[in-house]
């Protein structure tokens, strides 16, 4: 959902909640002449009808200015990333002139995107384009990130090709680095996770009965090709 949209949800929900107040004032002036039990009685009426819309508009406030950071700073650190090819998350911060912890969000979300153009390193805190290192060395980063990824994004990002990539693969796999499935007739790589998974994801929109492409997995979202709308799965997500 967009960032601004969020923001102004938010601020139509607390707007209602402030005239919630005045509502229960009018609503419950004539209960009593005692100033206590109208005093009771809005605040109860009020944490009835206006909280619920006061604690959620705030939380979408909040959420939609995190995302809109998140949002602003990747526009910034992709091509700071693909000059650099690799660069640590302080000093990307120091360039940017932003805090780290607002860089590496950036860069964890990124790293989720459909095609990834720059990932994090969390081991060396660093942030990376997936054409400045090994394939290899992408490979691991990438499939950690994204948990499944065709043979076709891999190599939108790595300029690499199948034999390649299934070669990489078969290395890592044998290292021990790597734990999961290589279906090179569906062109797809699946991490040990995404497969245990597989029982959980989404294979038709359950708007529009349409059948998906790909399954999208638990904590993933894809809008559907057919009626346009979000398909979130949120099964196991906590």
């Amino acid at each position: 959902m967009n960032p601004r949209f969020v923001q102004l949800l938010g601020i139509i929900l607390v707007i209602l909640s402030l005239a919630m107040v005045y509502l229960v004032y009018t609503a419950t002036a004539d209960v009593s002449p005692e100033l206590g039990v109208r005093l009771i009685s809005g605040i109860v009426a009020w944490g009835i009808l206006g909280l619920p819309e006061l604690a959620i508009g705030l939380w979408l406030l909040s959420r939609g200015r995190r995302e809109s950071r998140v949002s602003d700073v990747s526009a910034q650190l992709i091509p700071l990333v693909q000059k650099q090819g690799r660069i640590s998350v302080d000093a990307a911060a120091r360039e940017l002139k932003l805090d780290p912890q607002a860089v590496s969000e950036a860069a964890e979300k990124l790293a989720r995107r459909q095609i990834p153009l720059v990932y994090l390193d969390q081991r060396a805190w660093e942030i990376v384009s997936p054409r400045a290192v090994t394939l290899k060395e992408s490979l691991l980063h990438l499939l950690l990130a994204q948990r499944r990824m065709t043979f076709d994004q891999i190599s939108a990002v790595t300029e690499a090709t199948d034999e390649q990539i299934v070669g990489a693969l078969r290395e890592l796999s044998k290292e021990g680095k790597f734990r999961g499935v290589i279906d090179e007739n569906s062109r797809v790589a699946l991490t040990s996770e995404a497969v245990s998974q597989l029982p959980k994801s989404v294979t038709s929109c359950p708007f529009c009965g349409g059948k998906l492409a790909k399954p999208v997995l638990p904590g993933e979202e894809e809008t559907c090709p057919y009626c346009g709308r979000v398909i979130v799965n949120r099964a196991g997500v906590q």
